[in-house]
C-alpha cells in the first residue's frame, strides 16, 4: 500500500546459518531473493533482512472516494462539496505506549464533485510542521504525489511530465534522501498498480468484495526501489472503535514473506467509509533513520469543510526538523 505513500522497511533479523541457507539458493539475494530482498552484513555475523513493505500512513483517509464512480458507495463524514476544500486531522502515537509521534492534517480539494488535489502536514508535538505531502490526482488509484521530509531529508513520489498529465508513460517515480544519491525511472506499466492515496480509492472501489472476505490482490509502488509489489487486502473483522462500528482490512505482501512480515491493518467506518485508524509502519523516519510503527487516529466527527484558499496555507507552511 499509501503512504508513501508510500513506503516502510520491516527488519527481520535472521541467523547466520539461515543466512547461508538463503545465500545457497540465491546467490545474488539482492536480485534473485523474493519480493526484493536485501541481505545486508553486519559487524556482529549476523545478517538483517530489509524488505520493503508499504507505509501507508493513510491519511488519505476521505471517503470521497466514493463519489468518483457513479455507482460506488455513499460519502462520509461532512458533505464533501462539489468544489471547495475539506480539513480533516489524525494522531499518530506509538503502537506500544500512548507517546505521541506526530500530528499530520489533510487539507483536500474537490472539483465537481471529486477530489483533485490534497496536501498534507506532518507535525512535531509543538505544531512545527516537519514533512509534507502532496497530491494531484491525475489518476485515482496511482495520482501524482511528493512527500518530503525534512527531518530525514526524504523526498520521494511520482510526477508527470509536463506536470497534469495522467499518461502513465510520461510519468515517473523517483526517491532521495541523506543516505544515498537521489534516483528516478518511469511508472511501471501495470494494470492494477495503486500508489499512495491511491488505496483509499482502491478500497472504496472494491468495498463489496472485501466485506465479501474476498482477498484481493494489488500492486503497490515502492518510490525507493522504483518498482511494484504484489500484496493482499483481505477483511479481518467487524469491530467497533469508540462507539463506531468499522470494518477492519489487512494490508500485506504476496506470497511466502507475507506469511513472515508483519501486515499494516486499517479500520473504516460503516457507515460512511472513512478511515478511523491505521496501525502499522509510517513512511516518516525517526531519528534513528526508521520508520516509525505507529497507531493513527482520526476522530470521525473531526470533517470540516473550509473557506478560504487552506491549500495554499498548507503548501506554504515552512517545514523544520523537530527540536
Amino acid at each position: 500500500m499509501r503512504t508513501s505513500g508510500l513506503w516502510c522497511a520491516a527488519v527481520l533479523t535472521i541467523s547466520e546459518a539461515a543466512a547461508e541457507d538463503l545465500d545457497a539458493a540465491a546467490p545474488d539475494p539482492c536480485i534473485q531473493a523474493p519480493i526484493g530482498t536485501e541481505l545486508v552484513s553486519h559487524d556482529g555475523g549476523a545478517m538483517v533482512m530489509r524488505l520493503p513493505l508499504l507505509g501507508l500512513c493513510l491519511w488519505c483517509a476521505s471517503a470521497a472516494a466514493a463519489n468518483r464512480a457513479a455507482d460506488g458507495p455513499p460519502s462520509g463524514g461532512v458533505d464533501e462539496p462539489a468544489n471547495g476544500y475539506v480539513t480533516y486531522s489524525g494522531t499518530a502515537r506509538a503502537r506500544h505506549g500512548p507517546r505521541v509521534l506526530y500530528l499530520e492534517r489533510d487539507v483536500v480539494r474537490y472539483q465537481n464533485g471529486r477530489p483533485a488535489e490534497r496536501v498534507v502536514l506532518y507535525s512535531c508535538a509543538n505544531g512545527v510542521a516537519f514533512a509534507r505531502k502532496e497530491v494531484t490526482y491525475v489518476d485515482p488509484l496511482a495520482p501524482d504525489f511528493m512527500l518530503e521530509d525534512v527531518a530525514s531529508g526524504m523526498r520521494e513520489g511520482i510526477r508527470s511530465v509536463p506536470p497534469g498529465r495522467s499518461v502513465r508513460a510520461a510519468r515517473s517515480v523517483f526517491f532521495e534522501s541523506r543516505n544515498e544519491p537521489p534516483k528516478s525511472g518511469p511508472l511501471p506499466q501495470v494494470a492494477d498498480l495503486v500508489a499512495d492515496a491511491g488505496f483509499d480509492e482502491f478500497v472504496h472501489l472494491h468495498w463489496d468484495d472485501l466485506v465479501k472476505d474476498r482477498t484481493l490482490t494489488l500492486h503497490f509502488l515502492l518510490p525507493s526501489r522504483l518498482d511494484d509489489y504484489a500484496f493482499q487486502v483481505r477483511r479481518l473483522r467487524a469491530d467497533r472503535i469508540e462507539g463506531v462500528p468499522v470494518q477492519v482490512f489487512r494490508l500485506r505482501l504476496s506470497g511466502f514473506w507475507g506469511w513472515i512480515l508483519p501486515g499494516i491493518d486499517v479500520a473504516y467506518g460503516e457507515a460512511n467509509r472513512v478511515l478511523v485508524r491505521y496501525d502499522g509502519l509510517s513512511d516518516l523516519r525517526d531519528p534513528s533513520n526508521d520508520n516509525f510503527q505507529t497507531v493513527v487516529s482520526f476522530a470521525p466527527g473531526d470533517r470540516h469543510q473550509a473557506d478560504g484558499d487552506p491549500l495554499r496555507e498548507a503548501r506554504q507552511a515552512h517545514l523544520a526538523p523537530c527540536t
